[in-house]
């Protein structure tokens, strides 16, 4: 398995990430916050200065998280976000090659069916344009568990939709280990996050929380699971943790 990690999570800064990363061994990077802003919302120069970044050096963009539906609660913030963030996201996914964006399931407090209603509305937009939303279950969000994303997906009917699974977020949301929605969540899963979680919260390399990650990369292996798999440690971003959640991560998925 590849590892990568979410570049934001060393430096903001993605030339210094890649310099950090690719010393520990990582070749694969998901995009997210940069030092103007959010991507691809930000200084156009930098998100051009990634790409060449990227080219240089020989490494992977496996994701782009420009935000989209986190803070949206309303009419009004989704048709702003459809008309004028996603266009812009979806033209960097396919000028990086990207199978589409993370996404989030919308801001609470949030009515359920306009939220289905945006979805679907979304899902479409991102068919058409041969885009898949990859929906990051959010505490904040009313997707806030992989059950509830799955149904709300379920429910939107879009073969588009699909879900970044990331155990860390919900046991933040539930202060369990959700292995017991993985069979739910897995025809839908395209994208993975991996950090550890100890009510608090803390976050901590997989592992040494309360998520039994050996568990959840058996179930992934056994499905097959052959996408990216990042790291998010939600930590201090130092050389030193960076690896410590990287040495955790190959430790448990090779004895898994």
């Amino acid at each position: 398995m590849k590892l990568g990690i979410v570049a934001d999570e060393i430096s903001r800064d993605f030339a210094t990430a890649v310099r950090i990363g690719k010393e520990l061994g990582l070749m694969r990077y998901e995009i997210r916050n940069l030092t103007s802003g959010r991507a691809p919302m930000c200084d156009p120069q930098e998100m051009r200065e990634v790409e060449r970044i990227a080219a240089g050096e020989g490494v992977e963009i496996t994701a782009l998280s420009p935000g989209l539906f986190k803070l949206t609660d309303d009419a009004a913030a989704f048709a702003r976000e459809i008309s004028e963030v996603y266009p812009r996201a979806a033209e960097w996914a396919h000028r990086l090659q990207l199978p589409g964006l993370i996404v989030f399931g919308f801001h609470k407090p949030g009515k359920p069916d306009r939220v289905v209603d945006w979805l679907a509305d979304a899902g479409a937009r991102a068919q058409a344009d041969g885009l898949l939303l990859m929906i990051e279950p959010e505490p904040i969000c009313v997707a806030d568990t992989g059950s509830i994303t799955a149904d709300l997906i379920r429910r939107a009917g879009v073969p588009s939709l699909r879900i970044n699974y990331d155990p860390g977020n919900v046991a933040w949301q539930t202060d369990r280990d959700p292995i017991d929605e993985f069979d739910e969540v897995a025809p839908l899963i395209a994208n993975v996050h991996i950090k550890d979680y100890r009510p608090g919260p803390t976050w901590l390399p997989a592992g040494e929380g309360i998520i039994d990650y050996r568990a959840h990369f058996r179930a992934l292996q056994r499905i097959g699971y052959q996408g990216p798999i990042s790291l998010e440690p939600h930590m201090d971003g130092s050389a030193e943790t960076t690896r410590a959640c990287k040495n955790a991560f190959e430790s448990l998925w090779e004895g898994a």
